[in-house]
């Protein structure tokens, strides 16, 4: 009898799961950027799909940074009801991750190096099997002694399914350092942004419907004068370009303003706005004629990089892409997609004077960028590829 009694216990704290994703970020009140789109389009497509929000869980010794990944359960339950509040589709899909019940889950998905690695204890505790989304980013570097160790316990584990990555330049170095067999690689260049379809606001045109030229840097700030975004090279070429028309916009969003530097002598010319809510980003762009996006690799910790293009929902939204690509990781738009810039302040003046004035190449640039990239970044599509994957390797592994 107590037997019975006590194995029933052990069933009520089992959680019992078959596809879940395991992050860090949601919920929380200004949810942005690709995981929140996943997130919401897993919860639309899957019926029993849950997300659970990590405890705080610190990295293990490979890892060459010491802090932790994971949310406070106080932090959990105040996000929370603002959050399903914004996206009532969550409601009972968003859950808190408890050290003292156990798992039972067919499949868990995860992203970036860093958070997967956090939570490779928890995964293998609970004969958790999962596939990984290996973005650039999040700890991972090219030749990186640390990054390299990380990656190799990831793909050691008797739980680890497979490595989703959107980069070649990554598929490349994952086989190539016999790092991780090839069978377990899934190349899949798509993704998501922050916008579907019928989110893109009518465009605007320079000399037709707005008298500006408006060029546009919209990045988190993650080093002094955000180097590894090319922040500084943006305000140089912007001093350089207020003197050779009057009718040249700036517009900076994200995590700089004009204390970042000094822009006294084109105050007048240029704005900051801070971060943007997704839903203020397509009439934002509707305006735009120039995504600026001069990255640097290698600038935050060895081998870091961006992954390309970092103008994707720009691009999405009709506004001409102008990407650095110092790795050469562009491999799927042509170049009459995207206009690739050299991270030096010259190149950037003299490419967006000559568009400046030969404005229907342009557009013309614009228009198929955009088709491109909507078809890239079709949310219904790349997660119709996720599941489609997941369903796979849950046979697989059955």
């Amino acid at each position: 009898m107590i037997k019975t009694l006590l194995q029933k216990a052990i069933f009520k704290r089992t959680v019992v799961e078959e596809i879940v994703v395991i992050d860090s970020v949601l919920p929380n009140r200004d949810a942005v950027g690709p995981r929140n789109s996943d997130l919401l389009e897993f919860a639309r497509k899957l019926p029993n799909f849950k997300y659970f929000t990590m405890y705080p869980m610190e990295p293990g010794t490979e890892a060459w940074f010491a802090h932790g990944y994971g949310m406070s359960k106080e932090a959990f339950r105040s996000n929370l009801p603002d959050y399903i509040k914004k996206y009532p589709e969550t409601k009972g899909k968003v859950r808190y991750l408890s050290e003292k019940k156990k798992y039972s889950i067919k499949l868990a998905y995860t992203y970036f190096l860093a958070e997967t690695y956090t939570l490779l204890p928890f995964l293998e505790k609970h004969h958790i099997p999962f596939v990984f989304l290996l973005n650039p980013g999040g700890a991972f570097g090219f030749n990186n002694e640390s990054s390299d160790n990380m990656l190799r316990k990831i793909f050691a584990s008797p739980y680890f399914k497979s490595v989703i990555v959107n980069q070649k330049l990554l598929q490349s170095y994952l086989e190539d350092s016999k790092l991780c067999g090839k069978e377990d690689v899934v190349y899949d260049f798509t993704g998501s942004v922050q916008f579907k379809p019928g989110d893109v606001k009518p465009k605007k045109y320079f000399k037709k419907n707005k008298e500006t030229f408006d060029i546009c840097f919209v990045a988190a700030k993650y080093s002094p004068k955000g180097v590894d975004k090319g922040y500084d090279l943006f305000i140089e070429a912007a001093h350089h370009l207020a003197k050779y028309r009057s009718d040249i916009r700036f517009h900076v969003v994200g995590g700089f303003d004009e204390k970042e530097i000094d822009v006294t002598a084109i105050k007048n010319v240029i704005t900051f706005y801070g971060y943007l809510s997704p839903a203020a980003l397509p009439e934002f762009y509707a305006k735009m004629d120039i995504f600026m996006s001069p990255n640097r690799p290698f600038k935050l910790y060895d081998g870091n990089s961006d992954g390309f293009p970092l103008s994707a929902g720009a691009m999405y939204c009709g506004v001409c892409g102008f990407n650095a690509d110092e790795l050469n990781m562009n491999t799927e738009f042509k170049q009459n997609e995207v206009v690739i810039i050299e991270t030096q302040t010259k190149d950037i003046v003299e490419k967006v004077k000559y568009y400046y004035t030969h404005l229907d190449r342009l557009y013309d640039i614009s228009k198929k960028g955009q088709k491109k990239a909507q078809k890239f970044y079709d949310i219904e599509e790349h997660i119709d590829r996720r599941i489609k994957l997941f369903k796979k390797l849950i046979e697989a592994n059955s």
